[in-house]
């Protein structure tokens, strides 16, 4: 099982999620530069909530959070609209979420002043 993924999967999941790509076609070079050079902002913008320190390497478990924030961020620059600060917030606090820790199901330790 995979644990990672790389900035040319991430092109094409957004692609596929902005419906300009099926399975198995290439993008032409305008889209994929589009994506591409939506994906470095995304992860800056993200960084306080998540690090990814290589792009071609993201975590499988942020993977689909992030190709989400990436198409949002695409889809302003190819319908050149403003950015949807909306879907940017929900898809941040995604991404808070799992980058939260999980229970630990260890008994806690009272602090008695």
């Amino acid at each position: 099982m995979t644990t990672s993924r790389t900035a040319d999967n991430l092109v094409y999941e957004v692609a596929g999620l902005l419906g300009i790509v099926e399975a198995g076609e290439t993008l032409g070079s305008v889209e994929y530069d589009t994506i591409n050079s939506a994906i470095d902002p995304v992860l800056e913008e993200v960084s306080a909530i998540v690090n990814i320190g290589d792009r071609d390497d993201i975590p499988t478990r942020f993977f689909q959070t992030l190709a989400r924030l990436v198409t949002v961020h695409a889809a302003a620059k190819f319908s050149n609209t403003p950015l949807d600060l909306n879907a940017v917030a929900q898809h941040e606090q995604r991404l808070r979420h799992l980058a939260s820790a999980g229970p630990s199901y260890q008994p806690l330790k009272a602090d008695y002043f």
